[in-house]
């Protein structure tokens, strides 16, 4: 039997004592003990005739498999994405597709087991025997896994307590940052065959600690001339598809940041702009059908600019991403880590997570005291 029926004593408002007929019963699932008040009985026949007649709670609680959960999660037109979407988290086809490798690896592994069963010795322990796999790897499976949990309460009428799995230390090396020396090296016009096009999204990567995709989606339009400003609104995908967000962003939440341009940079990008008679819509570093240079092409040039300008890179990781790095350290030598976070985009400042076009002009005014500071990113500290 799954109930069991038991009289004890209850107070009631009034401060009268009394005894009531209660029953109780352990979940099978989550081997929680509950109990409840039977209504309407004198006795302890009345009683068990009372919970003969409840339903079997292994019936009514059908334990899932973390396939059953998992099987049209991060599909494009599936349920689970259109609840993400109204959420408030939308989605790229590249983010989608990550995810949905994840969890075919989690469902290979983990699918047949029941969602409550899985503990952290077999998730963490299966991880820890893949020698092949990085630290950051490891994380995005248990990514991938705690949105399974997240997804669980539409499929399971019990709740699913989701164990705290440790994440992984990130052994993928940061990358480096340059020297004063090796950014005159770089910039260097001798070593440049590959154009002006391309030297100058560099510099402004380095000028004003952009990402790669950021450098590659800039617009004219995002250039605040008159404030030497630049907006950073968007970026290309490795695809060539620009986002109307920011890295974290969504449509909704775009994240949008403001940062200052260095004097010699505004005034070669605005040349470069004129001298090419380029519109506002238009991207500024592109390729002749217009479209927005590719990520593998700026990489090898970024390498073959490294090697002709004798730049060391032994025992070192210096890539695009290197002039993000080498601009917040500079950077942090004249400013506070608030204002240099505002003007790279971190996520940990709360107030960038509400900035809309209509502030842009008091954003700009905001960083008005780091402007010396911007001109002088590339002297010598």
């Amino acid at each position: 039997m799954f109930y069991h029926p038991f009289k004890k004593t209850v107070k009631s408002k009034a401060g009268k004592t009394t005894k009531r007929w209660y029953y109780w019963w352990k979940d099978p699932i989550t081997g929680i003990q509950h109990q409840k008040l039977i209504p309407n009985v004198s006795n302890q026949s009345e009683a068990y005739v009372y919970v003969s007649k409840l339903p079997d709670p292994t019936n009514t609680q059908r334990r899932i498999t973390v396939n059953e959960i998992a099987a049209k999660m991060f599909l494009p037109d599936s349920e689970h994405v259109q609840r993400l979407n109204q959420l408030g988290k939308k989605l790229s086809s590249r983010t989608l597709d990550n995810y949905r490798g994840f969890i075919k690896e989690i469902t290979k592994q983990f699918g047949d087991c029941f969602i409550e069963d899985l503990t952290i010795p077999m998730v963490n322990g299966y991880l820890m025997n893949l020698t092949d796999k990085s630290g950051s790897w490891k994380n995005s499976f248990l990514e991938a896994l705690n949105h399974i949990y997240k997804e669980a309460p539409w499929h399971c009428k019990y709740p699913v307590i989701k164990p705290d799995y440790p994440r992984f230390a990130r052994n993928s090396k940061k990358a480096d940052i340059f020297t004063s020396d090796e950014l005159v090296r770089f910039f260097d016009g001798t070593n440049w065959v590959d154009g002006l096009r391309e030297y100058l999204l560099f510099l402004v990567m380095a000028s004003c600690g952009l990402r790669l995709g950021e450098a590659r989606g800039l617009r004219v339009k995002q250039f605040i001339v008159e404030s030497h400003a630049l907006v950073i609104d968007g970026f290309c995908e490795r695809n060539g598809n620009r986002t109307n967000y920011n890295k974290k962003g969504s449509d909704e939440d775009q994240k949008l940041r403001v940062t200052l341009v260095p004097d010699d940079t505004m005034n070669l990008v605005q040349k470069y702009i004129d001298s090419h008679y380029l519109t506002e819509n238009e991207f500024i570093f592109q390729r002749d059908d217009g479209r927005p240079l590719r990520q593998e092409y700026l990489e090898s040039v970024f390498h073959r600019v490294i090697e002709r300008a004798g730049i060391e890179i032994a025992n070192r990781k210096l890539c695009p991403h290197s002039f993000r790095f080498t601009y917040v350290t500079r950077m942090r030598r004249n400013l506070d880590a608030e204002t240099v976070q505002k003007m790279v985009g971190h996520s940990s400042v709360e107030m960038t997570e509400y900035y809309t076009r209509a502030a842009i002009p008091e954003m700009v005014e905001g960083l008005n005291p780091a402007r010396q500071a911007v001109n002088m990113l590339f002297k010598e500290a």
